[in-house]
């Protein structure tokens, strides 16, 4: 996944709202409420963005408010082609879970009865951060298990990995690859000199689990007074 900072999200926010929202009066998205959040597709792409821009573990609700609110203002040009805004896809993380390569033998030892304190302080400070509500350990080699964590929230794996980045026999799983197990997604291509936001929406089909063998693209543009415009489209023809 490309990692981008949503530069000046609180301000596009503030001109939508100003404007006011095109469709999607969903409830809003909680920025802990995943399972709920499944019913809304601009909610799930909201969390997936913010929490690729968050330098938190997860991402705060005004980051996911910001998102969701620039999110509704880049589908707009796209709202007579498409029924729904592309779910943004993230296969490996299932975007609230979080999996953890361990061959320290300390944590995993500490962990082997279920979560609990470790005595490394890092490590007791990431796991709190991330608001485990499920987690499962399991024997990966002979020196090796591997942990999955279940979180409230979006976590970011990337994020993650950089906190744990000075503990030993710690690795976190990443999946750098957009294509591979995403069949769509919602990808902030950052501002221009003119304060012009460049977003791209992708949709993807068949054998998606290995990148997907055909998809669809379309660009859009958020200008600094709130106007969108269709910029670019490409790609095989919608099934």
């Amino acid at each position: 996944m490309r990692r981008v900072a949503l530069v000046g999200l609180g301000g596009v926010a503030a001109v939508i709202a100003a404007c006011g929202a095109a469709g999607d009066e969903e409830l809003p998205c909680g920025a802990r409420e995943i399972v709920r959040d499944q019913r809304s597709s601009l909610c799930l792409s909201a969390h997936e963005l913010a929490k690729r821009a968050t330098a938190a573990i997860l991402p705060t609700q005004p980051e996911v408010d910001a998102a969701a609110a620039v999110i509704r203002a880049g589908f707009a040009p796209l709202r007579a082609r498409l029924d729904d805004v592309p779910t943004a896809a993230s296969w490996h993380q299932e975007r609230g879970r979080v999996t953890w390569i361990i061959t320290a033998p300390a944590i995993a030892t500490a962990w082997s009865g279920g979560l609990a304190p470790t005595g490394a302080p890092t490590v007791d400070a990431v796991v709190e951060a991330m608001d485990v509500w499920d987690f499962w350990i399991g024997t990966l080699a002979p020196s090796a298990h591997v942990a999955t964590f279940d979180s409230r929230g979006a976590v970011s794996a990337d994020n993650v990995a950089a906190a744990l980045a000075g503990v030993p026999g710690i690795e976190v799983e990443r999946f750098p690859s957009e294509g591979a197990g995403s069949s769509s997604d919602v990808i902030d291509l950052g501002v221009d000199a003119a304060g012009t936001r460049t977003l791209e929406f992708w949709i993807g089909w068949g054998d998606c689990l290995s990148g997907c063998i055909q998809s669809h693209h379309w660009r859009t543009t958020i200008a600094l007074d709130g106007t969108t415009a269709l910029i670019a489209e490409w790609g095989a023809p919608l099934p």
